[in-house]
């Protein structure tokens, strides 16, 4: 675990607003949609795919705000059916979580008991950036966790 300060980056972004029981619909899904979509509109793709989220609390009921994004080099003559976003500095405590997203929580739990130890404040904003996706050996994927600190 380390702390980093994330560098802007342009994205192409679908937005909305979910509870964790809705988030399984998206998967497989948003980030064909947004890649189809980038090549279609002839832009440059600048990384792997991230899902963001805004209020997360972990609790099942409680409505958050998710964003699957796709890093481009530049969207300014962009007219397709996602929007282009700028996503400003960001510190953050993160790790590599390797293997099943199942355990995701383990990993979150470490990340959030280094920020309550090292008297951190939470952002509010967390970010996966899926750095490899193996959708039949799940031992394979790769994903780095961010969590945002003020």
């Amino acid at each position: 675990m380390e702390v980093r300060k994330i560098n802007p980056i342009t994205v192409l972004a679908f937005t909305a607003n979910v509870t964790l029981k809705d988030l399984q619909q998206f998967v497989r899904v948003k980030a064909r949609e947004l890649y189809t979509d980038a090549v279609q509109s002839n832009l440059e793709i600048a990384g792997p795919v991230y899902w963001v989220y805004y209020g997360m609390d972990g609790n099942p009921q409680t409505e958050f705000k998710l964003e699957i994004a796709l890093p481009v080099i530049s969207g300014e003559n962009y007219t397709g059916k996602f929007c282009i976003k700028k996503y400003e500095p960001f510190k953050c405590i993160s790790s590599v979580h390797s293997g099943s997203w199942g355990k995701l929580p383990v990993t979150y739990g470490n990340l959030f008991r280094e920020i309550s130890e090292k008297h951190f404040t939470h952002s509010g904003e967390c970010r996966e950036i899926y750095q490899h996706i193996d959708f039949v050996q799940e031992e394979n994927n790769l994903t780095e966790i961010q969590v945002g600190i003020q």
